[in-house]
C-alpha cells in the first residue's frame, strides 16, 4: 500500500465516479460518507470513518461507479491499495497454496497413476480440518473412508497402544480408504495442533470416479490411436475393460494370428519378440499391446509372453464397436470437426472437407521439440490432436499463446509460400495431424483457387454455415434488436430467411481493448452448434466494422418475460427453462468451455418455447483441472471463487444454474442485497434462505448446485451434467422427448412471422450507440484480418 495525505475538505471517492481501481485504509483524521438521491435536495451525511476503517473495496474487484461521496474533515492521512496490486499479491498467495497442496498430492504413490489435470482437480478438492493435542485422529480397527496429508504438526501411529511411527508435514495415512472399506492397521494421534489435508472416498468418486476405473481410464487416454475419444466415451470403455491373468511363460498373442482384443497391463511383466525370438521391448503395468485391433481386422504383428504371474484388463473389437461405433469413423468426425473451425478452408464443401480427412499423417513429437521454427519456409499444416504447443517469436521465454486439442498453426502455408512467423515449440509430449500443400492440391486442387477473392475481399464471409454463399451487402436491414458493451444487434434477412447481425465497431473494439474478447468469442462460437445456444452462422467484415450472422430467435428475452409477470414461474415451468441451459451447458462442458455470463438476459426464448443461450463474450477454453482469474460476469450470479479470485472453472457455471433456478421460482437472486458489500459477503458464506413454497426436492437441488468448494458442486463432479438431469426434482422429466424438442413448452411467444420483432424492448438511443456513431476508420490487419 502506498500513503497518500489529503487537507481538509478533500473529496477522495466521489459518487458515480467509474473505472475506480483505489481501496482506502484511513490512518489518522475523520472521513464523512454523503450519499445523493434524485428525489433529494441536497446529498445526506450517512456515516463517518474514523482511524482504522477502511472504504471504497469493491473496486478491488471490478469497476462500478461508486455508490457514495467520501469527504475530508481534517487533515487525513491514509494508505492506499490498487485493484492491479491487489490481485497480483493475491494471486501469488493462491497460487502458492495450489502448488503446496500438489504437491503434498505428488508424494502419495496411490495417486501417482493420476494425470496432471486430475492431480489439479483433487488438490482443489481436499480439505483442511485441524486437531488438538492427544485428539485421535484415526482410530485401529476401525472402518475408514477418509485419507489424511499432514499440512502442519506432528502425529504418533500407534498399535495397541505402541508408538510404531511418528509422521510429519508432508507425510500421509489412511489412503487405502480410497479403494475400500478396510479396518484401519493402526491409529493415529495428534501430537500438539495438527492440521491436515483430507478427502474421503465418497468425494473421490464423486470428482473422479473409482480409483480402480480412473486407472483404466488414465490408461485409455495415453494410446495414441484412442487420441480422438471425448472423456465421457474413453470412461465409458474403462468400465467395460474385463480382467484377465496369466501364468508366468503363458503365451498372450501370437504373430499372425487374427487379432480382436486390446490389452492394458495391471500388474505384472511381459515381453514383446518377434518370429526370430528376438525381444522387441519389455511392459510392465500401465503398458497396452494389441490397440490396432480396436481399428482394424489385422493381423498380429509380434509374440506376446508373460514373463511371470500376471494379470490384464481387456477390451474386443465388437464391445467398443456396439458402444462407440468404429473407431475409425469417431477418428473421422472429429477430423472433420477440426477442419470445420479453420477460417481459410470455410468454403470447402462437405465432401472436399471428408477427402482431406483421411490424407492427414500423424505425428508424434516430445516434450521440448520444435515442430515450427520461425523464418522457415512452411508448405504444412497442424492440427493438435492432443497435447500442448506454445507459440513463440522473436526469441520470447514465453510462449504469445498455448494451443491444444483441435488447435491448428500453419494454415497459411496451404495458401502461399510464406516464411513461418513463429516457431511452434511442444510444450508437453503431443501428437499432430499434418497435411502439406502437395497433398492438398493433388485432392482438391490449389486452395487459391477455392477461395477464388475470399482472402482479400472485406466483405468475405470467412466463415460459413448457411450452405451458400452470402455477401455483406446481401442482407436487407430490418431494424435494431438490441445495443451491447460495443455495437448493436439488427434484424436482417436474405432470401426470405431472417437473422441477427451484431456489428461491432473495430475502432471502439480497439479503444476498449477487447480485439482479444471479441476474436475469442468468435473462435468459441464457430465450433458451437447446438439447439440451445444461439449458433453463428457466418463473419463479415468491412472496413470499419465486424459482424456476426447469428440465428434469430423472435420470442424475446427470458429476462423481459419475467418482467411482465405478475408473480414467479411454477416449479413445472422452471423445471422447463432449467433443462434446456443443462442441455447447453453440457454440451459445452463436454468441449471444455466455461460459459462465466449466465443471466436472464442472455436466455432467449424461440418460436417454439424452447430457450437458447446467447451472448459468448465471456466463453472460455478450460483444459480439466485448469482455472482462469479473470472477474467477470453479473454480480448477482457470482460464485465465491469469482468474488473471492481465487480462481474458477466450470464449477461456476453450475452455479450460476443454481442462481438462476432460485430466481425463477422465488423472482430475485438468492444473495441479492442493495449493499454490494453485504451481497458479495452472502455469497462467500452461501447465505441464503427458502420462502415456504419451495419444494424439499429443489431446496436440495439448488443447496448442491450452490456448494461453496466448486470441487463438490453438482455438475461439476465426474458424471457432469447427468448428475443434475439425475436429481429427484427432474424425476419424471422426459430427457429424451425434451432433447428432441418433442416437449410442450410452457409458454410460446407470440410472434407473428420471422419479421417480428415485437417481443424486443428496443433502446430508446439504440441509433446512437456510442460504437455506432461517427465511424472511425480502422484498417482492416491486426487482429481482424481474419474475422
Amino acid at each position: 500500500m502506498t500513503p497518500l495525505s489529503v487537507s481538509a475538505s478533500t473529496t477522495i471517492i466521489k459518487q458515480g465516479e467509474v473505472d475506480a481501481t483505489k481501496f482506502y485504509v484511513l490512518e489518522s483524521g475523520k472521513c464523512e460518507v454523503y450519499l445523493f438521491n434524485e428525489s433529494w435536495a441536497e446529498e445526506r451525511l450517512v456515516h463517518t470513518y474514523h482511524p482504522g476503517s477502511g472504504f471504497g473495496e469493491l473496486a478491488l474487484l471490478y469497476s462500478a461507479p461508486r455508490a457514495a461521496t467520501v469527504k475530508a474533515v481534517m487533515a487525513c492521512k491514509l494508505w492506499v491499495m490498487e485493484r492491479s496490486v491487489y490481485s497480483a499479491v493475491k494471486h501469488n498467495f493462491d497460487q502458492q497454496m495450489i502448488q503446496q497442496r500438489q504437491q503434498l498430492v505428488e508424494k502419495v504413490p496411490l495417486l501417482q497413476m493420476l494425470s496432471e489435470d486430475h492431480k489439479a482437480i483433487l488438490a482443489e478438492a481436499l480439505e483442511m480440518v485441524d486437531f488438538q493435542h492427544d485428539q485421535r485422529i484415526l482410530n485401529e480397527q476401525e472402518v475408514g473412508d477418509k485419507f489424511f496429508i499432514i499440512r502442519e504438526g506432528n502425529v504418533n501411529v500407534t498399535k495397541q497402544g505402541n508408538v510404531i511411527d511418528k509422521l510429519g508435514p508432508g507425510d500421509y495415512f489412511g489412503e487405502r480408504a480410497l479403494i475400500q472399506d478396510d479396518k484401519r492397521a493402526a491409529s493415529v494421534v495428534a501430537q500438539g495442533y495438527v492440521v491436515c489435508y483430507t478427502l474421503s472416498r465418497q468425494n473421490f468418486n464423486n470428482i473422479l470416479g473409482p480409483i480402480e476405473v480412473l486407472w483404466r481410464y488414465e490408461v485409455l487416454k495415453k494410446v495414441p490411436i484412442l487420441f480422438n475419444l471425448s472423456d465421457r466415451q474413453a470412461w465409458s470403455l474403462a468400465q467395460q475393460m474385463q480382467p484377465a491373468h496369466f501364468k508366468a511363460n503363458e503365451v498372450v498373442l501370437r504373430k499372425g494370428d487374427e487379432g480382436d482384443t486390446f490389452y492394458v497391463i495391471e500388474d505384472g511383466l511381459f515381453s514383446i519378440f518377434d518370429e526370430n525370438k528376438c525381444e522387441l521391448a519389455r511392459v510392465g503395468k500401465g503398458s497396452c499391446f494389441g490397440e490396432l485391433a480396436l481399428l482394424r481386422r489385422d493381423v498380429r504383428a509380434a509374440n506376446v509372453v508373460a514373463i511371470a504371474d500376471s494379470k490384464c484388463l481387456l477390451l474386443h473389437r465388437d464391445v467398443f464397436n456396439s458402444m462407440l461405433g468404429s473407431l475409425g469413423q469417431i477418428q473421422h468426425v472429429w477430423r472433420f470437426e477440426a477442419l470445420r473451425r479453420v477460417p481459410i478452408l470455410a468454403q470447402l464443401t462437405p465432401g472436399q472437407r471428408s477427402s482431406l480427412c483421411s490424407a492427414f499423417k500423424q505425428e508424434s513429437f516430445k516434450a521440448g521439440k520444435r515442430i515450427v521454427k520461425q523464418g522457415e519456409q512452411g508448405d504444412r499444416f497442424y492440427i493438435v490432436e492432443s497435447g500442448i504447443v506454445g507459440v513463440f517469436k522473436d526469441g520470447c521465454e514465453n510462449p504469445l499463446v498455448k494451443l491444444g486439442p483441435t488447435s491448428y498453426f500453419g494454415e497459411l502455408s496451404l495458401l502461399r509460400n510464406d516464411k513461418r512467423a513463429a516457431s511452434v515449440i511442444c510444450l508437453t509430449n503431443v501428437t499432430v495431424l499434418s497435411l502439406n500443400r502437395a497433398g492438398f492440391d493433388e485432392l482438391l486442387g490449389p486452395l487459391q483457387q477455392i477461395m477464388q477473392t475470399q482472402a482479400s475481399s472485406y466483405d468475405a464471409v470467412t466463415s460459413n454455415k448457411l450452405g451458400t454463399q452470402v455477401k455483406l451487402e446481401d442482407l436487407k436491414k430490418h431494424g435494431v434488436l438490441g445495443t451491447g458493451g460495443f455495437g448493436r444487434v439488427l434484424l436482417v434477412s436474405h432470401c426470405g430467411k431472417f437473422y441477427a447481425l451484431k456489428c461491432m465497431s473495430k475502432a471502439y473494439v480497439k479503444e476498449s481493448n477487447l480485439q482479444d474478447h471479441v476474436k475469442r468469442e468468435r473462435d468459441i462460437m464457430l465450433e458451437l452448434q447446438c439447439p440451445f445456444i444461439v449458433n453463428l452462422l457466418a463473419t463479415f467484415k468491412d472496413t470499419y466494422t465486424v459482424y456476426m450472422l447469428m440465428e434469430s430467435i423472435m420470442g424475446g428475452e427470458l429476462f423481459t418475460y419475467l418482467q411482465k409477470r405478475r408473480k414467479p414461474l411454477s416449479e413445472n415451468h422452471a423445471r422447463f427453462y432449467a433443462a434446456c441451459v443443462i442441455g447447453a451447458f453440457e454440451y459445452l462442458q463436454e468441449r471444455h468451455l466455461v460459459y462465466r455470463d449466465l443471466k436472464p438476459e442472455n436466455l432467449l426464448i424461440n418460436v417454439d418455447g424452447y430457450l437458447k443461450v446467447t451472448d459468448f463474450g465471456f466463453a472460455k477454453k478450460m483444459p480439466t483441472g485448469g482455472k482462469t482469474y479473470t472477474l467477470c460476469g453479473t454480480p448477482e450470479y457470482l460464485a465465491p471463487e469469482l468474488v473471492t479470485q481465487t480462481g474458477h472453472n466450470h464449477a461456476a457455471d453450475w452455479w450460476a444454474v443454481g442462481v438462476l433456478i432460485y430466481e425463477l421460482v422465488t423472482g430475485r437472486p438468492p444473495f441479492y442485497d442493495d449493499d454490494r458489500v453485504k451481497m458479495f459477503k452472502k455469497i462467500c458464506d452461501v447465505k441464503f434462505s427458502f420462502p415456504q413454497h419451495v419444494s424439499e426436492e429443489l431446496r436440495d437441488l439448488i443447496k448442491r448446485l450452490l456448494m461453496k468448494k466448486p470441487a463438490m458442486r453438482l455438475g461439476a463432479q465426474k458424471n457432469g451434467a447427468s448428475d443434475v438431469k439425475a436429481h429427484a426434482w427432474f424425476k419424471g422429466f422426459n430427457w429424451p422427448a425434451f432433447e428432441r424438442q418433442e416437449l410442450q413448452p410452457p409458454y410460446l411467444p407470440k410472434v407473428a412471422g420471422p419479421g417480428d420483432a415485437s417481443n424486443f424492448v428496443i433502446p430508446a438511443d439504440a441509433n446512437t450507440h456510442p460504437a455506432m456513431q461517427q465511424p472511425k476508420r480502422y484498417v482492416s490487419t491486426g487482429v481482424f484480418k481474419d474475422f
